[in-house]
């Protein structure tokens, strides 16, 4: 992991600085005109008009203020600067007085990019870091896009699972974005059998969560998340028991979403009143997953305590604002 990454705006920017500088000399120079004879009068005033021409004084002095400003220009840009340490984006400003606003950054952190027509001809645009109001702004920067691929990859604190999740505190909470409750992975309580339609729901839960922020899936515990353990569950396995129950949701989740996935999610076994309860710790995809059901594949995200599946029109709209690059 890289230790420091400091961008700076696209040079193109300085373009735009220096036409901005000739238009104030220009808007300068036609204020000066308005004065008439008050400038002259000025002139001869000054201790060097005797041996200085009006003309060639008029000429330095407005040559000399077309340079500071070219020269403001440039230091401003060359002095404004975006430093990005692990966790962390600092925007750093300022020629004589330094400022700095600093923005944190994580796995969950929203970015967008945002870029003019002048931007595409140049390649350069703006950056959002979306994790408060006003966003946190990378203005005009060159490549964004390989500037995001780069942050995502090196700077963002590693995905990793909690020590052990505390089930009493799930147990203690309604369904939420990040959390639902199932009473078993297979098994149709009503119908005393096993249903595909059930293990098809559990599935449904955790590519929808992948595709957002990640959750928890706990099994085997009731609408009132009272326990009911995961005995029934165990009856339709070969093996009649938590290994047995993980090899076959590996097996389903492999062949129903896909096994490069299968390091997101991992499973935590609980004993709640002598049943165990299996919880199903889910972190966010690092690109959009798709749950394959006959030889369909349909896409999930979480809205609320809801599983939503998105049409095609709508997922590419997602996926932007979700990934907005995709490595």
């Amino acid at each position: 992991m890289l230790g420091e990454l400091t961008i700076r705006r696209s040079p193109a920017v300085l373009l735009w600085k220096f036409a901005a500088v000739e238009a104030a000399a220009f808007l300068l120079y036609l204020i000066a005109t308005l004065f008439g004879n008050a400038k002259y009068e000025l002139y001869v005033q000054l201790s060097f008009s005797d041996f200085l021409s009006y003309q060639v004084a008029k000429m330095l002095f407005l040559s000399l203020v077309q340079f500071g400003l070219t020269v403001y220009a440039f230091l401003s840009w060359y002095y404004e600067e975006y430093i990005v340490h692990p966790g962390t984006i600092t925007h750093a400003y300022g020629i004589v007085r330094r400022r700095e606003r600093t923005a944190a950054i994580g796995r969950s952190t929203a970015f967008a990019i945002a870029t003019s027509p002048f931007g595409k001809l140049f390649r350069f645009g703006s950056l959002y870091v979306k994790n408060g109001t006003p966003p946190f702004v990378l203005a005009d920067i060159s490549r964004p896009e390989k500037v995001l691929k780069l942050i995502r990859g090196e700077f963002l604190p590693a995905q990793s699972f909690s020590h052990v999740p505390d089930i009493r505190a799930l147990l203690a909470q309604d369904e939420h974005d990040r959390l639902e409750f199932k009473s078993s992975l297979r098994f149709d309580y009503q119908a005393g059998n096993v249903s595909r339609e059930i293990e098809k729901a559990a599935m449904k839960t955790i590519a929808a969560f992948l595709n957002s922020r990640g959750g928890y899936l706990v099994v085997g515990v009731s609408d009132a998340r009272a326990p009911l353990g995961l005995k029934s569950d165990y009856q339709t396995l070969q093996r009649k028991d938590s290994d047995g129950f993980e090899n076959h949701l590996t097996q389903s989740f492999n062949h129903m979403i896909g096994p490069e996935f299968r390091n997101l999610i991992k499973l935590w076994f609980h004993d709640v009143e002598g049943k165990d309860v299996c919880v199903i710790e889910t972190l966010p995809s690092p690109r959009p997953v798709y749950l394959k059901i006959d030889n369909n594949e349909y896409f999930y995200m979480r809205t609320g305590n809801i599983s939503t599946s998105l049409k095609l029109s709508e997922i590419e709209s997602y996926s932007h604002s979700r990934w907005p690059v995709q490595g």
